[in-house]
Formats: structure tokens, C-alpha cells, sequence
């Protein structure tokens, strides 16, 4: 194994797993998920610009979790489950432990798509714009559009559930 591709797996583990939990909903499912992409970056990784690894590993990662959402062909449920014993790193780490973390967890993960990625690869994983774009093969103004719109769902809820 390369000292180069171990690096990418150390720095972006984390990162794709976070992705794959939030739109599979299933700890077991994000793993096989994550470990399917790190293979595809295996077999590619003397085709992709090392500048590219980060933005086209989380789109590989996203791509194969609708996958696997399709091939279900059943409507995914929240499962409150998937969030027990949840370590919580970067912007979310504050939140985590307060009931609303709770609540925000569960509003994102009962987002549609591609509302959930957008929420999870630009907030919670804070990709850059220009990144999220080219992950979910959107361009620039639908991001932020669409962004946009999930956060106010977000706003709408919390709304909801504020006395």
C-alpha cells in the first residue's frame, strides 16, 4: 500500500463515513460504503489529480450510498439509532450534546436529496462551495439555491420545536 493512498485513508476516513452515515442512516452500511469508495480510490488513484482526491472521494462516497438507497426500494425511515454513542467532531461538536444537536440531527437526516448531502458535505463537513459543486455535479448557483432551501426547512423546523 502506497504511503501516498494511506495518508488520503488517515485524512479522509472520517469525512466519507460522516457522508455515507447521514444519507444510508445505517452504522454497518456507511462502513461497507465508505470501504467500497476507498477501494474505487485504489484502483483510480494514478487517474485522479491528488489536488481532486478529497472533492471526488465524497462524490464516489455519495454516489454509491444512492446506490444502495435504490437498490433498497423502500422509503428509508429515520432510525434514531444510527445516532447512539455518536462521536461528533468540527461545527457540530458544541451541538451534539445539547438536545437541540438531537433535533438538528433529526432534521437533517429526515432531508430529501440532495438537501441532506448538501447540508451534511457543506455544514457539517465544511467543503467549500466551489467542492460541494463538483461532488454532487451541480453548479454554483443551484448549491447555494438548494442550500438555501434545506436550511430554511432546518429554520422551519427548529421553529416547530422551540416553546
Amino acid at each position: 500500500m502506497s504511503k501516498q493512498y494511506r495518508q488520503w485513508v488517515k485524512e479522509y476516513q472520517d469525512q466519507a463515513w460522516t457522508v455515507a452515515r447521514y444519507i444510508l442512516k445505517d452504522e454497518q452500511e456507511a462502513e461497507d460504503a465508505t470501504q467500497e469508495a476507498f477501494v474505487k480510490l485504489w484502483n483510480k488513484q494514478d487517474q485522479i489529480d491528488p489536488e481532486r482526491i478529497r472533492p471526488w472521494l465524497m462524490k464516489v462516497t455519495r454516489n454509491g450510498c444512492l446506490d444502495r438507497l435504490r437498490r433498497r426500494r423502500v422509503n428509508v425511515e429515520f432510525d434514531e439509532s444510527y445516532m447512539a454513542g455518536e462521536e461528533v467532531s468540527g461545527p457540530m461538536q458544541g451541538a451534539a450534546a445539547t438536545e437541540t444537536g438531537v433535533w438538528l440531527k433529526r432534521a437533517i437526516a429526515g432531508l430529501k436529496e440532495p438537501y441532506r448531502s448538501l447540508v451534511v458535505l457543506r455544514d457539517v463537513n465544511q467543503h467549500s462551495y466551489e467542492e460541494v459543486a463538483g461532488m454532487l455535479e451541480l453548479n454554483l448557483a443551484q448549491v447555494k439555491t438548494y442550500l438555501h432551501r434545506a436550511r430554511k426547512q432546518l429554520r422551519e423546523q427548529l421553529a416547530e420545536v422551540r416553546p
